[in-house]
């Protein structure tokens, strides 16, 4: 069954100003940013107690259908601590054959004759909003409202967008290819175009990244959406954490979905950022400012600093200053945020005064043969770029040689093995730091095999050849360990002295090749017991094999069956063959339309006033098995 889709609380957007710097805001949750959805699973059940606010599904778990308790449950998000409530509706692109919901005779908002089309999926989902917007305006009024349309449209309304549905991308009656993915993405921008022709401004998706690929693909049609994602916390504390990760449109992630007291949770992305590091010069500290940028914010944000002075001030509208030049060293100011809609979250920057810090490259490689010739030029993160550091290495000469503009070379020729270089940087502003370099020389490298496994019958006749590679030139192997079991020839052939009992069997030793460039290597073989084979001068009789193929297994059904119309299921699983046939309860026939050894397509139809539920298909196939499998109907 799709879960109840969601909605967001704020309207929330981006601060935009000249050369911001973004605040970090680990955000803590607030009265209204932790809510409940709920929807037609609910009905007959006790509501989410208390909440901040309250989402309600308008569907009864697919397109053109009611949530038999809208009404019921849009009084109970009324009275939720943010009394706005939202709604979220199922979406779905089943396509012409056998929906009998498909448009095949519509001229506007686009042309349809009822075919597989883009205008017809268009329509299919502006009609699909339609009904469900209808659906709302009732409960509206039925709940009192003064003008149900105004408060229909200042909601936030969420497209549920879920494999459970019906999608041509994902039903099997259709290829899934670009051309059905921008079916269904046809549909879901048709529902976004009624629901923004009646006014309702505040529109956002529900959906997962494994979901949200399977059924639209790769597009950035709806970037400009606000997400909410679930599947991502198990707590309230882990759907904080996801606010910060990337939305499966491209939009802002607005809203995470947790489990909570049984129910769906549901928590409202407030000011989340990563924490801010800005460099400058020791010079440069005197007269410093700069503005910090809350994202994620609705409306003007208030800072509070709560650390940090007298060094660093930071303004209530985020400007960052300091209290005059500083010396070098780090200095830090935090503090909390809010913005218009009464969103918080925390802010941590900080200022780096008059230090360099070393970027690539911190380490490199070269052969013996030209380890002359080598050399790198040290780059270091100026904090202004004006101004160029001197070098001053304290340790690593004679070997290698760092000049005052950090170009680093070698006295020349040098053996293999690992020389590092290192010292301290200063510029003409005061700043300064240190640098280091590490180069390895001539450095040999073994490949596979570095194990191995024999019985030990065949121990005696076993050998494998070692591989050393970044060589020039021939190698030689020096064994150090491992003899007598294990030999290695000065060519790296391993090979054993004679049969070996069982057991585990070591070798090490040392490479070089003819320009100087060395390394090591090692060797493990495993001797396991020797197989016992046992045989019989009896003679048998000869045997005839029959191939018994595997049962069928019914797995899942996607898609549901609905009371007064045919729909498409589809049931995975294997072994279905020779079309079976399909049986549930009465008032129920089903057809297979296709099979193709894992999927079954079936045409489901349900005699009209037939009740809900969870009911079972039986799968009967033509050599007299049989197997089941449950769908939900309603």
């Amino acid at each position: 069954m799709p879960r109840p889709l969601r909605r967001l609380l704020l309207a929330l957007c981006v601060v935009a100003l000249a050369s911001p710097v973004t605040a970090s805001a680990a955000t803590a949750p607030t009265p209204v940013s932790v809510g409940f959805d709920v929807s037609f699973p609910q009905c007959g059940h006790t509501l989410p107690p208390s909440p901040g606010f309250g989402i309600v599904g308008v569907n009864n778990g697919h397109g053109f259908s009611t949530n038999p308790c809208l009404a019921f449950e849009l009084v109970w998000a009324q009275d939720a601590a943010n009394a706005a409530p939202s709604f979220y509706l199922n979406t779905q692109n089943p396509g012409p054959a056998g929906a009998p919901d498909w448009p095949v005779s519509q001229s506007t908002p686009q042309a349809c004759a009822g075919n597989n089309s883009a205008g017809c999926a268009y329509d299919y989902g502006w009609n699909m909003a339609s009904a469900s917007y209808a659906s709302v305006l009732s409960a509206e009024a039925q709940d009192g409202a003064a003008s149900p349309s105004a408060a229909a449209n200042a909601a936030h309304w969420w497209l549920d967008v879920e494999t459970g549905n019906q999608w041509e991308t994902t039903e099997g009656l259709y290829a899934n290819n670009a051309t059905n993915q921008s079916y269904d993405q046809a549909s879901l921008q048709g529902m976004i175009g009624y629901l923004q022709s009646v006014g309702a401004t505040q529109i956002g998706i529900y959906s997962t990244v494994r979901q949200w690929s399977a059924i639209m693909g790769v597009t950035s049609a709806f970037a400009t959406f606000p997400a909410w994602i679930p599947g991502l916390a198990a707590t309230l504390t882990q759907a904080v954490s996801a606010c910060s990760t990337t939305s499966f449109n491209g939009g802002r992630v607005a809203m995470i979905q947790y489990p909570s007291q049984g129910y769906d949770g549901d928590y409202v992305c407030g000011l989340v950022e990563a924490p801010v590091t800005i460099s400058v010069s020791a010079s440069g500290s005197l007269g410093f400012s700069q503005q910090l940028v809350a994202t994620n914010a609705s409306g003007a944000v208030t800072y509070a600093q709560s650390s940090g002075q007298p060094q660093l001030v930071v303004s209530p509208s985020g400007l960052l200053t300091t209290s005059g030049a500083l010396a070098q060293g780090s200095y830090s100011a935090s503090g909390t945020i809010t913005d218009a809609a009464g969103d918080t979250g925390s802010f941590q920057v900080t200022l780096d005064v008059g230090q360099l810090i070393q970027q690539s490259p911190t380490a490199g490689r070269v052969k013996v043969s030209g380890s002359a010739r080598y050399s790198a030029q040290l780059q270091m993160s100026a904090t202004s770029p004006v101004v160029a550091p001197t070098f001053a290495e304290t340790s690593g000469q004679p070997q290698l040689v760092v000049s005052p503009s950090g170009l680093l070379t070698t006295s020349g020729t040098l053996p293999a093995g690992t020389y590092t270089a290192s010292g301290t940087v200063s510029d003409v502003l005061g700043d300064s730091g240190t640098f280091t370099f590490t180069l390895t020389v001539g450095q040999l490298v073994q490949r596979p095999p570095l194990r191995a496994s024999v019985s030990s019958d065949q121990s005696a006749t076993y050998s494998v050849q070692l591989d050393v590679g970044a060589n020039l030139g021939p190698i030689t192997y020096v064994q150090t360990s491992g003899q007598p079991a294990l030999a290695v020839s000065s060519s790296g052939l391993v090979t054993a002295s004679g049969t070996l009992a069982p057991g585990t069997y070591s070798v090490a030793g040392t490479v070089t090749d003819t320009t100087g460039d060395a390394g090591t290597f090692s060797f493990t073989l495993t001797v396991t017991p020797a197989v016992v084979t046992t045989t019989t001068t009896t003679p048998t009789p000869p045997t005839t094999t029959t191939t018994v193929p595997s049962p069928p297994r019914a797995v899942a059904v996607i898609g549901r069956a609905i009371a007064g119309r045919t729909r498409i299921l589809t049931v995975t699983g294997s072994g279905f063959y020779g079309r079976p046939r399909v049986t549930s309860h009465p008032g129920t026939r089903a057809l297979v339309a296709h099979d193709t050894g894992s999927l079954l397509v079936l045409h489901v139809s349900v005699r009209r006033g037939s009740r809900n539920g969870v009911f079972v298909f039986t799968l009967v196939f033509k050599n007299g098995q049989r197997c089941r499998v449950r769908y939900v109907q309603g």
